[in-house]
């Protein structure tokens, strides 16, 4: 139901069930009766009617309020729309398998045995360097920079308007995974200094 500015709608709740219950609403709402003072609901809010004939919902906002209850016997609560909300896990996730994934369908295990990590790599602005002399079938590259930056990734021909394009930093890191056997260059195309963190997986 729409619950207009001012306005005071009437519902009948008597011998309908136990409780009534918010399913949702866009904004706070009041609910009374003769003998109840004014209850404050919001989305997923539940209240015992059951000694009621007839309830009365209002609010305080200056526009229109969606409000959508149920009456049950049922002391349920309805999945909330409007919990927590994450959007950006701020400490890494540890764990202690490796895994692959093919097509999305197959889980294959990687042995410690053939992965590579290797220290740090600095680039300095303008500057090209080799990541890998090769021998892998994937390598993963992270840009982990103090600052945010652009790097391309690619052949020897790597540059400034060539190569795969991945940015990133310490707090919004940036993250490439290749399939490729060859060597594997990187060219720093931002004014700051860049910094990567590779592994390779044979």
């Amino acid at each position: 139901m729409i619950v207009k500015p001012s306005q005071q709608i009437a519902i009948s709740v008597g011998g309908r069930g136990r409780y009534l219950i918010v399913r949702s609403t866009s904004a706070p709402v009041f609910i009374s009766a003769d003998g109840l003072r004014p209850q404050r609901l919001q989305t997923g809010d539940r209240i015992n009617v059951e000694q009621f004939e007839q309830m009365f919902i209002e609010h305080h906002q200056s526009d229109d309020v969606n409000f959508d209850y149920q009456i049950s016997d049922l002391e349920h609560k309805p999945a909330a729309t409007d919990d927590i909300v994450i959007r950006r896990i701020v400490e890494p996730i540890q764990f202690e398998a490796h895994v692959k994934v093919d097509d999305g369908l197959k889980v294959k295990t990687i042995l410690p045995a053939q992965m590579s990590t290797f220290d740090d790599i600095t680039i300095q602005p303008g500057e090209s360097v080799r990541l890998t002399a090769g021998g892998f079938r994937q390598v993963t590259i992270q840009v982990i920079s103090d600052e945010m930056t652009k790097v391309r990734i690619g052949d020897k021909s790597t540059g400034a308007n060539r190569g795969l394009l991945v940015m990133g930093s310490k707090s919004a890191i940036g993250s490439l995974s290749i399939d490729y056997t060859g060597e594997l260059y990187a060219y720093n195309a931002s004014q700051t200094t860049a910094i990567l963190t590779i592994m390779g997986v044979q």
